[in-house]
C-alpha cells in the first residue's frame, strides 16, 4: 500500500523577513537561509490491511511524513508511493473553507477525495449524524470549536471508503464519548481491511490498535517493529539522561535474559527475577493461584528512597496492575553492599493467556518525582490456565450475582 524510499524533506529557515526577500531576489547566486531537515533518509513499507502506529516527540517529523504520504507536501529527495484512495485527517481544519458551512465543506472535500455525487448523496446524512454537531452543520466552520472541527473532519474521512486512512492526533481532541465513537469506527474499518496510519502520543492506543509501530527520532526511523518496544524507546527518550541497551549486554552479573528492553542511569541494577508459588519456581499457573516474584537488585551509589515496582502487562502491553513497596509504606533498607532482596506476591486471578512482568528500580525522591535507576521491560513471562471459566475479560474482580425476588 505504501512504499517510501530514501525520503527527505528540507525546509528553508530565514532569520528575518528581509533575508526572505533577498532570497527571492538573489536566490540563484546567494543563499540567505538555513536548512532544516525535518526528514532524513526515511524508508518504510506498509502492506494493505496493516495498522501502523507512528510515534515520536514533537518535531520528530511525524506530521511531515504523513503530509508527504497524503500528497499535500512535496519531498526534497526520495519518493513515497501510495496505491489506492487516501483519506487523511492531518492538521486541524485542513482543507475546510472557513466561510462555508460544515455541510458544504463535507460535500466539497468528499469530491476532492474522489467520491461521486451519488456516493456523497448516499452518505451525507450518515456523516452528519456521526459528527453530531447539531444545527452547527449549517453554520460557517469559522464559528466551530476545535472539537467540532475534529468531529466533522473525522466523520468525513472515516466514511469515504478509502483504502488508506491517515489519522494525525485527531483523537486527542474531543470528549470521551466521541473518542469512543471514533475507536468503534476504527474497529469497523479494521474489519474491512482498511490500511491505517495512526499518530498518537497515547502509548496504550498504539498498543491496542496497531500491529506494529514506527518510532521517529530527529527525522529518522529509530525503530520499526513491535509496539511494545517502540513505545518503551519513546518513553526512554522522553526521560532526560537515560541510557539504554539490550538485556544481557550490560554486564556479566545481569541474570535477566528474556530478550526485552532495559534502561536506566546505571546507579542501580536489577540482577535477578524469578517467579513461582510458595513451594516451587515455575512459569505456568492456574487462574486464582497466588504468584510469588523474587527480585534481587543492587545499588552502586547512595539512594535516598529505593523503590521496586512490579508491573503486570498483557501481551499487547496494557498495564493491568502495578505494585511497589511504597504502596504498603515499606522503606527498603540497604546494607554496605547495596543489595536489595525482596519478595512480591499477587493473586493471579486472570483469564487464560500469556502475561509479562516488567520490574523497575527507582529512587523515589518525592511522591510525584522519581529517578529511574533501572527498568527491565518484559523481564519474565508466564501463562495462566483457566480450566473452569469463572469470568470474562481479563481480570477477576470477584463480582457477585444475586437473584432478587419480586415482593
Amino acid at each position: 500500500m505504501i512504499q517510501v524510499d530514501g525520503l527527505g524533506k528540507c525546509f528553508h529557515l530565514f532569520d528575518s523577513p528581509g533575508k526572505r526577500f533577498l532570497q527571492a531576489l538573489f536566490g540563484k547566486r546567494f543563499s540567505f537561509h538555513r536548512e532544516f531537515w525535518a526528514l532524513r533518509d526515511v524508508s518504510l513499507q506498509v502492506s494493505a490491511g496493516e495498522v501502523v502506529g507512528i510515534i515520536g516527540r514533537n518535531g520528530s517529523g511525524k506530521s511531515t511524513l504523513l503530509q508527504i504520504i497524503a500528497g499535500t507536501l512535496r519531498a526534497s529527495r526520495g519518493k513515497a508511493q501510495v496505491h489506492g484512495r487516501v483519506a487523511a485527517l492531518l492538521e486541524l481544519g485542513m482543507g475546510f473553507d472557513p466561510e462555508h458551512s460544515g455541510r458544504d465543506n463535507v460535500i466539497f472535500n468528499a469530491m476532492l477525495l474522489g467520491m461521486s455525487r451519488e456516493e456523497i448523496a448516499g452518505k451525507l446524512e450518515e456523516i452528519i449524524a456521526f459528527a453530531d454537531i447539531g444545527p452547527f452543520i449549517d453554520q460557517p466552520v469559522k464559528t466551530y470549536s476545535s472539537g467540532m472541527y475534529v468531529r466533522l473532519a473525522f466523520a468525513l474521512n472515516a466514511h469515504v471508503d478509502a483504502d488508506l486512512l491517515i489519522v494525525d492526533e485527531a483523537l486527542a481532541v474531543g470528549d470521551a464519548a466521541f473518542q469512543f465513537k471514533c475507536l468503534s469506527r476504527l474497529d469497523e474499518l479494521l474489519a474491512r481491511g482498511v490500511t491505517i496510519l495512526l499518530v498518537s502520543h497515547d502509548a496504550q492506543l498504539i498498543k491496542g490498535y496497531c500491529s506494529r509501530a514506527i518510532y521517529l527520532r530527529d527525522g529518522q526511523v529509530a525503530f520499526d517493529g513491535d509496539c511494545e518496544t517502540a513505545c518503551e524507546l519513546y518513553q526512554r527518550d522522553s526521560q532526560a539522561g537515560a541510557a539504554v541497551d539490550r538485556v544481557g549486554e550490560r554486564g556479566t552479573d545481569l541474570a535477566l535474559g528474556n530478550g526485552g528492553l532495559a534502561f536506566g542511569n546505571a546507579k542501580g541494577r536489577i540482577q535477578q527475577l524469578r517467579l513461582g508459588t510458595a513451594g516451587e519456581w515455575r512459569e505456568s499457573f492456574d487462574s486464582g493461584e497466588r504468584i510469588v516474584v523474587e527480585v534481587v537488585a543492587r545499588l552502586f551509589q547512595p539512594v535516598s528512597r529505593p523503590r521496586i515496582t512490579l508491573v503486570l502487562r498483557d501481551l499487547r502491553g496494557y498495564n493491568l496492575y502495578a505494585f511497589n513497596n511504597s504502596h504498603q509504606g515499606i522503606e527498603l533498607p540497604t546494607g554496605d553492599d547495596g543489595l536489595l532482596h525482596v519478595r512480591i506476591s499477587f493473586a493471579g486471578d486472570l483469564q487464560a493467556g500469556d502475561y509479562a512482568l516488567t520490574v523497575r528500580l527507582d529512587d523515589a525522591l518525592t511522591d510525584e518525582l522519581c529517578e529511574l535507576l533501572d527498568k527491565q521491560v518484559n523481564a519474565a513471562t508466564f501463562r495462566i490456565n483457566n480450566p473452569i471459566k469463572r469470568f470474562d475479560a481479563v481480570v477477576n474482580l470477584h463480582g457477585s450475582f444475586e437473584l432478587l425476588h419480586a415482593p
